[in-house]
């Protein structure tokens, strides 16, 4: 089965609120509302069926893109946002070129699927490269105590400290944490999160 496929069953085939990392709210929208304009590029990496694009769209912010390998699962964004305009785009972030530039780069839950250091570099250049300067990434990845498989398939794990020696020499740390994810089944997983900004 292709990633694509196992995605799109994961999607299709569990309510979304029995999906191990599904959240009610997006606790870094706080820190967007406060610090973003309105009219800022922002994407979303993995988010077909995230809440945060949906309280973005309710805050009135507007250029808003959704980045997500399961087709299924940005079918249902989709039909969440009613309408409202926001790019969709159904890709593998391994095989993805952004074709422009973003003011904000949010990623909860698929950096640490990327278990090849080869595509945790370019993944990190890309970030870079699709940032202007100035712009936000919030990151947040399983941790060194996180688990170490999620949703049938093997994870990397990462601190903190791994995670900001990855990225200094492109972005500059503005604020870190360790945060306890509590799973719909009653599990917990550990998460790490770096906010930085693009030098």
């Amino acid at each position: 089965m292709s990633l694509t496929d196992h995605w799109n069953d994961r999607y299709e085939n569990n309510p979304e609120s029995k999906l191990s990392w599904y959240q009610e709210s997006s606790p870094e929208v706080d820190f967007i509302e406060n610090n973003v304009g309105k009219a800022t590029p922002i994407i979303d990496i993995g988010g077909g069926l995230s809440p945060f694009v949906h309280e973005l769209i309710d805050l009135e912010f507007t250029d808003l893109t959704v980045l997500d390998i399961s087709e299924f699962a940005l079918s249902e964004g989709v039909r969440k946002a009613e309408g409202r305009k926001v790019e969709w785009i159904a890709t593998d972030i391994r095989e993805w070129t952004p074709e422009r530039m973003y003011g904000l780069w949010h990623d909860r839950a698929v950096f640490h699927f990327l278990t090849e250091k080869e595509d945790q570099k370019r993944y990190f250049s890309m970030a870079a490269e699709a940032l202007v300067p100035s712009g936000y990434l919030i990151l947040g990845t399983f941790s060194e105590n996180g688990p170490e498989a999620c949703s049938g398939l093997p994870v990397a794990r990462h601190s903190i400290t791994d995670l900001t020696a990855a990225i200094e020499a492109d972005f500059t740390v503005i604020d870190t944490s360790i945060q306890e994810h509590i799973t719909p089944s009653g599990g917990t997983q550990e998460f790490a999160w770096v906010y930085a900004v693009r030098n």
